[in-house]
């Protein structure tokens, strides 16, 4: 036999050769793999519980590797923005906050993916609110990574010292179930008129000084669209019309001007919310005990358990004439319109979104409300979930299904998030409702009118 000389040890050649051959077909398998490149968030557990995910998929499929883009929030959408506008051809998919679907859709930043979603399956798969919050003229954009939902926090010692009966909840040392939770939904919601009732006698000047120190009511988002929609949607009218191109007779018509008036009324004629606090600081005020009532995300669960507080969850209120709302949306994740992997994009995002595997692995990595029927019934039928606070997710399913409204599909979505806010500052601060949101309407729709 033939040996071939080896600084290191003599192997036969039929081995060195069958070696070569192994390393080559390797190096060629690397090569021939799709790799994909995700522009996505680097926030908080995000990555790691992505990366997961990724793992996942690469396993089951070892000719697609997916490369993440990582920034924060903020520079997330600066970096879409310059990246989308450039044609820059090596991104494939994109973390789609679902508000700007539409807005990504007209400025041709997302690919449609019904070529890879069928009607039927995207029906089926998700709740409808998630599903067609994705959907930009009849054209599925963006699939559904999560959801959120809005709960009413009950600060249960300062009920017990206003001697104030509180709404029925979901309270710490109880045991629920679905069932149970769904009848408080349905049956004992409380009303935003109930709320200002109890609100006004929670207000407190506890020390005499003159100051309030104790607030009845707050909400978390302040003057934010994402939260205050609910008001108008409440009373039968959205923000602006079903085509999205116009904010006259919507944005302030008749429903928006009393939900409006009732926001002012909080900060200035019952005095019963705090003014000159922001949304980053309003949820403080509830795990520091000054604030009584407060409604908010679910992602507010942790930090009050971890601020010590007394609490207890309740679904979120309503107008008495209207009809409950509470809002929802998260994270979408689309298909680049320029990436030249369209197909295997489009089969992450499937794994991702929509399938057993990867669904459940970013759900229990994440723990932000799932989006697909499947994890929904899940946590419904969980014996996990039947204790506090993680009955508040049993809850959330609740309203997924039956009270949560996407925000407004329109590609001015950003313009009208900016004007509405500044508008609903003004209101707070005792400009006249009316006025302020027919000055906001005509801003809205000036921007708009690009788009007919």
């Amino acid at each position: 036999m033939k040996i071939l000389f080896s600084p290191f040890r003599l192997l036969p050649v039929s081995l060195c050769l069958s070696t070569a051959a192994l390393f080559l077909s390797t190096v060629l398998a690397a090569r021939a793999a799709t790799t994909l490149h995700w522009l996505t968030l680097s926030d908080g557990a995000w990555p790691a519980s992505v990366k997961k995910v990724i793992a996942a998929f690469e396993a089951e499929n070892p000719d697609i590797k997916v490369e993440l883009d990582l920034y924060p929030f903020r520079q997330l959408f600066e970096t879409i923005e310059v990246r989308m506008k450039a044609e820059d051809s090596d991104v494939d998919l994109i973390s789609v906050d679902v508000p700007l679907v539409a807005s990504y859709t007209v400025r041709g930043y997302l690919a449609p993916l019904n070529e890879y979603f069928t009607n039927e399956e995207i029906e089926k798969t998700w709740v409808k609110p998630s599903w067609q919050a994705g959907m930009y003229k009849e054209n599925f954009m963006a699939a559904p990574q999560n959801s959120s939902s809005q709960f009413f926090y009950i600060n249960r010692k300062l009920f017990q010292q206003a001697n104030v009966t509180p709404p029925k909840a979901l309270d710490p040392g109880k045991e629920t179930n679905y069932d149970q939770i769904a009848s408080i939904a349905k049956d004992d919601r409380w009303t935003w008129e109930q709320v200002v009732d109890a609100a006004k006698k929670l207000t407190k000047d506890t020390k005499g000084d003159g100051k309030i120190d104790v607030w009845g009511f707050e909400f978390d988002q302040v003057s934010r669209l994402y939260q205050l929609q609910c008001l108008g949607e409440s009373l039968g009218r959205s923000l602006v019309s079903p085509d999205g191109l116009k904010a006259e007779g919507y944005l302030n018509s008749d429903q928006w001007i009393k939900a409006a008036q009732w926001y002012a009324d909080l900060f200035n004629k019952w005095k019963v919310s705090p003014k000159n606090v922001s949304p980053a600081e309003s949820p403080d005020l509830f795990a520091s005990g000054k604030v009584a009532m407060f409604v908010g995300g679910e992602w507010n669960v942790p930090r009050f358990q971890e601020a010590g507080v007394d609490f207890a969850i309740a679904p979120f209120p309503y107008f008495k004439e209207g009809r409950p709302v509470t809002g929802t949306g998260s994270w979408h994740v689309g298909v680049a319109k320029g990436s030249s992997h369209k197909a295997e994009a489009a089969k992450f995002a499937k794994f991702l979104t929509e399938q057993e595997e990867g669904s459940k692995i970013w759900f229990e990595a994440q723990g932000q409300l799932p989006a697909t029927q499947e994890l929904l019934t899940a946590i419904e039928n969980s014996e996990k979930y039947r204790s506090f606070p993680k009955d508040a997710y049993l809850l959330g399913v609740y309203e997924a299904r039956n009270s949560a409204v996407f925000r407004p599909v329109t590609p001015g979505y950003l313009q009208l998030e900016d004007i509405f806010f500044s508008t609903f500052e003004d209101i707070r601060n005792g400009v006249d409702p009316k006025q302020a949101l027919d000055g906001a309407a005509e801003r809205v729709d000036r921007f708009l009118a690009q788009f007919k």
